[in-house]
């Protein structure tokens, strides 16, 4: 309890760097590490404490865990969004089409490498058409919008510019609305997070609930949910989830699996990792007592199973934005392949942000489009992963 109430107070006030930095490299970490897990059925959290515990052996060296597409896209994210100053869609979907092209054995899908390969074209004119003809002309649902969504959170100040480019950003890869609502979700609760609205847990959640009601409330959202057989707003529906398990005494991995999900559909893991956040802000019994809140959310993400990388990842960033880079030790970041150019361009943002919020106003180049796609492949809008997105 004491280590929780430290790392809160040492990540600063609202919006502080240390919240940036704790975001951006919690995320590479929750990559990296959950790698080790990803497509598992079955994680005793035995296994994933002998993971963790092997990143505190010195003699293993740096950057022994690579990340996946997850952090690749993201690094893509940051720096269009650094170098335009703000977001500029066909300078952002180059950048996505030469990073695969330059690293494609990151675990891209299918799906997503289809799209990638077709924004990689000159003569494309619209950077929103591939995705919008994905999976039929239905477009995906998975979670690769969300998995870099929280370098928004970090590069605009205003909730509406979160939420707004936040939908863009994913709408080039994800053209469904559970998939780039997802995207939307996950910078909401970065941003919230960054603010410090996880000191009141229920109040966060319920803050969460409130802006989804107004972002599944349009006639595409209503539509998807109604073709995919889903509540009338999904994620709604899973945050009250999230909201009934807070407040079950005992919650076990299996329920946690079962009402939640934890698989690659943004549906089925946007709100595990708000989950697994929430679940860790108080230490846990089948946890360290050493493992700050980031180490711990982390953890149990692992613990899930599934789709490990990406909820890890999603669910870092979350708690990285709370409790700051300081709950993070230093030979778990050691580990970590691209912890460095995180902790650099956290810094970046940081300015950019204050810059921002001090009347700089956010940039824009964005042109009115509709939708974009995902990067796992099935014929229902999301896509086999092979081992990230």
């Amino acid at each position: 309890m004491a280590m929780t109430a430290v790392r809160a107070v040492a990540a600063g006030g609202p919006a502080s760097l240390s919240r940036f930095r704790g975001a951006l490299v919690s995320a590479v970490l929750g990559d990296c590490v959950g790698g080790e897990f990803e497509g598992a059925e079955d994680v005793p959290m035995e296994n994933v404490l002998q993971h963790l515990n092997s990143l505190d052996d010195e003699t293993k060296g740096t950057g022994i865990l690579e990340y996946s597409d997850d952090t690749a896209m993201a690094r893509c994210v940051v720096q269009s969004l650094l170098n335009h100053a703000g977001f500029d869609e066909q300078d952002m979907a180059r950048r996505f089409a030469k990073e695969y092209s330059s690293s494609p054995g990151r675990g891209y899908g299918s799906g997503v490498i289809q799209v990638l390969k077709k924004l990689s074209s000159p003569q494309l004119s619209d950077v929103y058409q591939p995705a919008r003809d994905q999976f039929n002309g239905r477009g995906s649902f998975g979670n690769g919008g969300a998995m870099r969504a929280a370098p928004f959170a970090l590069a605009f100040p205003d909730l509406a510019d979160v939420k707004r480019f936040a939908r863009l950003g994913a709408m080039l890869t994800h053209s469904c609305s559970l998939g780039y609502n997802g995207a939307v979700l996950q910078a909401l609760a970065v941003h919230l997070s960054l603010h410090g609205a996880l000191d009141l847990p229920h109040q966060f959640i319920n803050r969460l609930i409130t802006e989804m009601e107004e972002v599944e409330g349009d006639e595409a959202a209503l539509r998807d949910a109604r073709i995919l057989k889903e509540a009338e707003k999904p994620f709604c529906e899973r945050l009250h989830r999230v909201r009934d398990l807070m407040d079950r005494s005992k919650v076990s991995i299996e329920e946690v699996i079962s009402e939640l999900g934890n698989g690659i559909a943004a549906l089925h893991s946007v709100p595990t990792a708000i989950f697994c956040v929430l679940h860790c802000l108080q230490p846990r019994e089948c946890l360290p007592e050493s493992y700050s809140g980031v180490e711990r959310t982390i953890a149990y993400s692992l613990a899930l199973g599934g789709d490990t990388d990406t909820i890890a990842c999603m669910a870092g960033a979350i708690a990285g934005a709370h409790y700051g880079i300081e709950a993070v030790r230093q030979s778990w970041i050691n580990c970590c392949e691209g912890t460095k150019d995180a902790d650099i361009n956290a810094e970046r943002l940081h300015m950019l942000y204050h810059q921002s919020s001090q009347g700089g106003g956010s940039g824009t180049g964005e042109q009115s489009c509709e939708d974009g796609s995902k990067n796992k492949s099935n014929s229902n809008g999301t896509e086999k992963k092979t081992g990230a997105e």
